[in-house]
């Protein structure tokens, strides 16, 4: 028997997989690199460190604490796999929800604008947000920006994508959030043995609780030149990262 380890990146897709096959007993959801959860967000949840799972029946790792480590973890041969997102949608979701994040947690609505948000967004609490091709480095949670958040460390940019291109070859399934992910990924699972709940459709719906609360949703055209600017600055390398992936694995 194999298993299924699939890196869950920030805005991909991942709760709404996640809600979608956690009712299997053979899943697991790892959301810090040292521990897994078993029967996750149900009566009988139970938390089992990584280095005590090697006689224990898992067909599907999940989370964002999912790394190429668990080869020397598991007796089973380890598949990996993940969904990635066009990086211009995806920051953008990331703000807006980091704004939810501020109601749901902090009781607090901000009026943050997104161009302090960018400069600070993998350093803000509660949802750093990283790059998409960082997950597949050793750099999973590196600071990017340099110079009071003036500019993007290039160099530290370029080692950490050359790491994630090389990397990203150890996957076994590379989906797209834009191109019917959930069926892909029903097909997948059905092969490790795990079956869908089919009433779960879409977890997360960021615009309509942030309407419930008198929050606008920001879009990418609704943003000033300069604001874009700034965007398209910061997720260059993710696009080129994305593209390079789209043509390799689509």
């Amino acid at each position: 028997m194999e298993t299924l380890a699939v890196f869950h990146i920030l805005k991909n897709g991942g709760t709404t997989l996640v809600d979608r096959y956690r009712h299997n007993p053979t899943f697991v959801y790892q959301r810090i690199d040292d521990e897994v959860m078993f029967n996750y967000k149900q009566s009988n949840q139970t938390k089992v460190y990584v280095n005590k799972c090697q006689d224990k029946n898992i067909r599907m790792i999940y989370g964002h604490g999912v790394d190429f480590e668990w080869d020397n973890h598991l007796q089973n041969p380890v598949k990996y796999a993940t969904i990635l997102r066009n990086p211009i949608t995806r920051i953008m979701s990331a703000y807006n929800y980091f704004k939810l994040e501020m109601i749901n947690i902090h009781n607090h609505i901000t009026d943050m604008d997104i161009q302090t948000w960018i400069i600070n967004c993998d350093r803000l609490l509660p949802t750093p947000v990283y790059t998409q091709y960082q997950q597949f480095s050793n750099y999973r949670t590196h600071r990017m920006r340099i110079d009071y958040g003036r500019q993007l460390d290039l160099s530290v940019q370029t080692k950490i994508y050359d790491e994630a291109l090389e990397n990203i070859e150890k996957l076994s399934h590379v989906l797209f959030m834009d191109d019917n992910y959930i069926e892909k990924f029903d097909n997948i699972a059905s092969t490790f043995g795990l079956t869908p709940n089919k009433s779960v459709t879409h977890t997360h719906s960021t615009s309509q609780w942030l309407q419930e609360h008198g929050v606008d949703y920001v879009h990418f055209n609704d943003l000033y030149n300069i604001q874009k600017e700034l965007i398209m600055e910061t997720v260059t390398k993710d696009l080129e990262f994305y593209s390079y992936c789209k043509e390799r694995f689509a």
